[in-house]
């Protein structure tokens, strides 16, 4: 019984200690206003390494399922919604800011819109949907101070 609950409790402690380098980010142009552009470019990286990450999920879950039905087809947009998050970041990365803030936002938001759809489909742990909308309150609530904080 430790061991479980020391599982489900992981993923939260992991998830949530994933906000400290945004909270860093906020200090650092409180700190450091002269740094901001660097600091808003690091935290979108930051947030576009996370949205890459939730990406791959899709693809575990897209691998997952093929193991247990024989019908690949039905994962072909799981694996291609899969990809799109490293995309997206990044084309985000490498417009201006302001727009590549709002199109991280905006992705993190809609892949979990589409993981919500999906949630009867593929079998998940019971503390995942609610970790992932927390998560993307926060994660999009920082980079949305990171950019008032840093004036752009």
């Amino acid at each position: 019984m430790r061991n479980s609950t020391y599982l489900h409790r992981l993923p939260l402690w992991l998830g949530y200690s994933g906000l400290l380098p945004m909270s860093a980010f906020l200090a650092g142009l409180w700190f450091w206003p002269q740094l901001t552009h660097q600091l808003v470019f690091m935290a979108m990286l930051y947030v576009g390494t996370i949205f890459s990450f939730l990406g791959g999920i899709q693809w575990g879950f897209a691998v997952n399922n093929e193991t247990l039905t024989a019908t690949p087809e039905a994962n072909v947009l799981r694996f291609v919604v899969g990809v799109t998050p490293a995309l997206i970041t990044f084309v985000a990365l490498v417009i201006p800011s302001i727009y590549g803030g709002m199109l991280l936002v905006s992705g993190l938001w809609l892949l979990l819109v589409f993981e919500w759809q999906r949630r009867t489909s593929t079998s998940l742990p019971d503390w995942y949907l609610p970790l992932r909308i927390n998560l993307t309150i926060l994660l999009s609530g920082s980079l949305a101070a990171v950019f008032w904080f840093g004036g752009l």
